[in-house]
């Protein structure tokens, strides 16, 4: 796609977006009254291809690469490590990003935020998102937005301002922390472990309002999750027709890497043999998911074979230093060398045999519910939480 102005690169989005996905026409005009350059930096960071590294892109210098870009369909990174590594270094851990236009109007189709309504958003991030939802609520409604990064709630802040945004309320605030009003809606674009939705956000969502959040587990970035409050200060959820990939609530952040240097082979550990193949049940995200609810405190981690070695699956809990590798054993079995406190294999192969024995059911499956006092994420008919 080659974009020569503002306006051909919307229009190309808009024809991308509408030819990929099912949107809705007001929500794809949203691109046109909020045009998502303004709420890009002129430094950032972007994959030229999918599962690419990031590349840093400088608009003074590369205008038409940096346009390309952001009116692509591609998530744009603003910031690494909490704004240690600065540009034009590719830092570790991406910490703050403008999503994927895709991932941003399917969440605000499922939040179904109507004009004049109060919504808080968790995570403002470049501002963007605000501003969409700002055009959405129109005048008489309101939209707050907290990020807890003090230098991106700054440069939101301004950008927000130079937009003539009115209705709209930065903070700088921790988001997992007791907001202060009441909303419509509410919606976070950092993910949320599951157990640990803050419950603030239930009691000032009014009766009948909506929670959008991504949840995830330890093992897994689960399903983007729509919940629905009650008078009775419940609120129950369900996967929604989409799944997304957020960063981490900071106050949730959890290691995440496996360590490289461990011995797939080594001798040490207790070896056994399951015909389960471990890929499936890792990298597929509805066979996955019922492993990361039952084994918490678990990373995974997948090595393609190469000539010194076979592909190996991991398995590691960094509390307790337990970890599992699975790696084929020349026959239709595989050997499992297991080592720690845990059996972090055995653990998991229970799990993904019990989803098995109960059909296989997607992730629209599940059912989530939040009380005052506990939260629970469940099968329709099972009792596993």
């Amino acid at each position: 796609m080659t974009v020569a102005a503002s306006d051909d690169g919307v229009r190309a989005l808009i024809e991308e977006l509408r030819s990929a996905g099912d949107f809705p026409a007001e929500r794809l005009s949203l691109l046109n009254a909020v045009p998502r350059e303004s709420f890009i930096p002129s430094r950032m960071w972007v994959q030229e291809v999918e599962d690419g590294p990031y590349e840093p892109v400088d608009r003074a210098t590369e205008n038409e690469r940096w346009m390309r870009a952001v009116y692509s369909n591609r998530v744009i990174v603003t910031q690494f490590d909490d704004g240690a590594t600065t540009w034009p270094e590719v830092g570790y851990r991406p910490t703050c990003s403008a999503s994927m236009p895709s991932a941003v109007l399917g969440m605000l189709t499922e939040l179904d935020v109507q004009p004049g309504e109060s919504v808080l958003e968790i995570g403002t991030g470049t501002g963007w998102n605000a501003a969409l939802l700002a055009e959405i609520v129109g005048t008489q409604g309101t939209v707050v937005t907290a990020e807890i990064d003090p230098a991106m709630a700054a440069d939101a802040r301004k950008r927000l301002e130079d937009a003539g945004l009115v209705n709209v309320y930065p903070r700088l605030a921790d988001g997992s922390t007791e907001p202060s009003g009441e909303f419509d809606r509410i919606i976070a674009t950092a993910s949320v472990h599951i157990g640990h939705l803050p419950y603030s956000w239930v009691a000032h969502t009014r009766p009948g309002g909506v929670i959008l959040a991504p949840m995830r587990a330890d093992l897994a970035s689960g399903p983007l999750v729509r919940f629905v409050v009650h008078e009775d200060g419940t609120a129950t959820g369900r996967a929604a027709d989409m799944q997304v990939g957020f960063m981490e609530m900071r106050s949730q952040r959890v290691p995440s890497s496996v360590n490289t240097d461990q011995q797939w082979d080594d001798p040490d550990a207790e070896l056994s043999t399951t015909d389960i193949a471990p890929w499936v049940p890792l990298l597929a995200d509805d066979h996955r998911w019922p492993i990361a609810v039952a084994v918490p405190s678990c990373r995974y981690d997948v090595w393609e074979r190469t000539d010194d070695r076979p592909g190996v699956a991991w398995l590691r809990d960094p509390l307790t230093g337990s970890w599992a590798s699975v790696v084929p054993d020349g026959s239709k079995r595989y050997a499992v060398r297991q080592s720690g406190p845990r059996r972090l294999w055995d653990e998991a192969e229970a799990a993904y045999r019990w989803w098995q024995a109960r059909g296989e059911p997607p992730l629209s499956a599940w059912r989530w519910t939040i009380t005052p006092n506990r939260q629970s994420v469940t099968l329709d008919g099972a009792d596993k939480e």
